[in-house]
């Protein structure tokens, strides 16, 4: 008998299997095609290579496929990989996806653009740790390569009054419980899926989700340590514009 699951805080594993559902509000189409007209207008061309980072299950991945780019996803979960590979291959793509954390990159060649979109550096709890990352995508890149990411921000219009929704799901319902604590720079999200009894997985699963905000100054120096030079800021993030900044690797 299935029992229910308790999973460590930030445990995609967990929720892989609904994951697409939990974020089918994200227009990934319309930002990709945003920050695609973007960074053609800084050089970046159709068949360059493209390096997702904190890919996921590859809804940004599939997507810039589509517009031309040799793409490799980048991801820690591995379950989460290979609902990305389930896509391309229902899309006809041949993408490849590796598992990695963001902090220990290892590609095996430089790439002429990366991105991390939907809060996929937020994630990174430790400021000793996102530093690692983007030494670590700085090493992706080649000179003058671009990277583009959303990241919330420590700014007061980050944080809101605590709430919670209900959502249904095919394979039953999820329930969000959404907090924010300013003094720690912390968004949790408490994350409920209860799946019936015909439904593949424990009945219940339980994931704590905590995102780190950053101030843009700290945000600012901490690029420029890693070989990134401005070209267009981070902003904040609402559900129609990703406010994706967009940096140069010096």
């Amino acid at each position: 008998m299935m029992v229910a699951r308790k999973a460590d805080v930030n445990d995609f594993d967990a929720i892989a299997d609904v994951y697409d559902e939990l974020v089918a509000w994200a227009p990934y189409e319309r930002w990709i095609a945003r920050l695609d007209s973007h960074m053609r207008r800084l050089g970046l061309r159709s068949g360059g290579w493209l390096l997702d980072v904190a890919c996921g299950t590859g809804l940004s991945s599939v997507p810039w496929a589509r517009r031309g780019y040799h793409v490799i996803g980048a991801d820690v979960s591995e379950p989460m990989l290979e609902v990305a590979r389930r896509r391309a291959a229902k899309a006809g793509l041949d993408l490849e996806f590796v598992r990695q954390a963001v902090a220990d990159l290892r590609p095996e060649r430089k790439f002429d653009a990366a991105l991390c979109l939907h809060s996929g550096l937020d994630y990174i709890l430790e400021t000793v740790d996102l530093r690692r990352a983007f030494r670590a995508i700085r090493r992706c890149l080649k000179p003058g390569g671009v990277f583009a990411f959303d990241k919330c921000l420590d700014v007061p219009s980050f944080y809101n009054e605590d709430y919670s929704e209900e959502r249904p799901l095919s394979c039953g319902a999820v329930r969000f419980e959404y907090r924010w604590d300013s003094e720690r720079r912390l968004f949790e999200q408490q994350c409920t899926v209860q799946r019936t009894a015909d439904s593949p997985g424990p009945p219940r699963t339980e994931v704590t989700f905590l995102l780190r905000a950053t101030p843009p100054d700290e945000l600012a120096e901490m690029l420029d340590e890693a070989g990134f030079e401005e070209l267009k800021p981070v902003g904040n993030f609402t559900a129609l514009d990703p406010a994706a900044g967009i940096y140069r690797a010096v």
